[in-house]
């Protein structure tokens, strides 16, 4: 296995046993650092030049009140619900709905698993030769250091977290707290499951977690470069991390398919 530098805020890999070293050598910095295991959590990009910032806070959704997308959401949805694995009964319940398909939020998908993570990074995409990256976050460092709630994670249905949703059009009547938190959303889908999904909401500063100077004991990246994208995902494959595994369904499954049978794969 490659040799990892033993500290580092960003780091390249070109293959697979080099990110699993990068992984392993800041899971053992911050292990010893806090004295028991320590259990990240991923983020992959497909350009490594994008913030941390989530879709809501990004050109050109950030001149949009979100209550305008949660609103329009909530009316037209109702025809389509019988997609959801369960029938939402909260506000939280849409909002997740909302990100998972597709729509502007203060929410930002995590990985529990490092190849989950690194699969979103190098995920085929035409006519790209940018840079691609892992994010790695110790999420009880920045409920500690950022979000000020103490070292711990919370529920979605936790009142230090229900402060980040408010009823719609009721935002007059209450106030985002400033930082971003990390919790659990329950894995009421098959895709957040296999994922193993987990996530932070950005309150009311719209700024990457990457500029907060209090978190930089707990987030690093490590950047894929160009060339090295075929490789890793023929690496993923072989370990079984593959579209129809990450996205179980037929349109997964049928990604997965066409990609293995592909000869041009960039």
């Amino acid at each position: 296995m490659p040799r990892a530098p033993k500290r580092w805020r960003e780091a390249e890999a070109r293959d697979l046993p080099a990110f699993s070293a990068l992984v392993e050598a800041k899971w053992r910095e911050w292990t010893d650092a806090d004295g028991h295991d320590i259990e990240p959590w991923f983020r992959g990009h497909a350009d490594a030049s994008l913030s941390l910032a989530p879709g809501l806070y990004r050109p050109p959704f950030d001149r949009v009140d979100e209550d305008q997308y949660r609103h329009e959401f909530r009316l037209r949805a109702h025809p389509f619900l019988h997609d959801a694995t369960s029938y939402p009964r909260s506000e939280w319940d849409f909002y997740f709905l909302m990100q998972h398909y597709g729509l502007p939020t203060r929410l930002l998908d995590w990985s529990e698993s490092a190849l989950v993570g690194l699969y979103f990074a190098v995920m085929r995409r035409p006519h790209d030769s940018c840079p691609r990256s892992v994010w790695v976050l110790q999420p009880w460092k920045l409920n500690a250091h950022v979000a000020k709630i103490g070292d711990r994670l919370t529920a979605y249905d936790h009142r230090l977290v229900q402060q980040y949703l408010w009823p719609v059009w009721k935002k007059r009547n209450a106030r985002l707290p400033a930082g971003p938190v990390a919790f659990e959303p329950p894995h009421n889908s098959k895709r957040l499951a296999a994922q193993r999904g987990e996530v932070t909401i950005h309150g009311r500063d719209r700024r990457g977690l990457e500029t907060y100077g209090s978190l930089k004991i707990g987030l690093v990246k490590i950047v894929i470069p160009p060339d090295a994208k075929r490789t890793i995902r023929r690496q993923l494959a072989t370990a079984g991390i593959t579209e129809g595994a990450i996205f179980p369904n037929l349109s997964g499954l049928s990604s997965e398919i066409k990609e293995g049978w592909s000869y041009d794969v960039q």
